[in-house]
């Protein structure tokens, strides 16, 4: 009895001590629909498009130490404020959600966005975030000039 009371302990210490939050895990996920590294500066700067149906459809910006892939920083968009109409537009909220041309160019992401909203209004945004050695700039939207 003794025994089987001291492996049931380990076996609860062994699963209690290895786990990790959902935020610190790798894996991969089936939402993930593009996604692109680069060298930025010294380190690398990768992006990942999540599919915009999903739980989470946000792009994600990653700042990873060149070599060892560690994660420096990490930024989720997941919602944009729209200077206009004055309200944060959240992704998960809208009707329609595409992010497109995204491309990096002195160490700034640029990309636009194309914004369902539930009153059936289309609305195009010009976004840019500047990449910085350890961390990332606010995100900068604003409506494209065609409107």
């Amino acid at each position: 009895m003794k025994l089987i009371i001291t492996s049931v302990y380990f076996i609860l210490i062994f699963f209690c001590t290895d786990s990790e939050s959902n935020d610190d895990k790798s894996y991969v996920s089936l939402d993930v629909i593009e996604m692109n590294v680069e060298r930025v500066n010294d380190n690398l700067f990768r992006w990942i498009k999540f599919h915009p149906d999903s739980e989470f459809p946000c792009l994600r910006l990653e700042i990873l130490e060149a070599g060892s892939n560690a994660l420096i920083k990490r930024k989720n968009i997941c919602n944009v404020y729209d200077e206009a109409l004055k309200v944060t537009h959240d992704f998960k909220k809208l009707s329609f959600l595409d992010t497109y041309n995204l491309s990096v160019e002195s160490q700034t992401l640029t990309f636009e966005l194309e914004l369902s909203l539930l009153s059936q209004n289309v609305v195009n945004m010009n976004c840019s975030i500047k990449i910085e050695n350890t961390d990332f700039s606010p995100l900068v939207c604003h409506r494209s000039e065609s409107e």
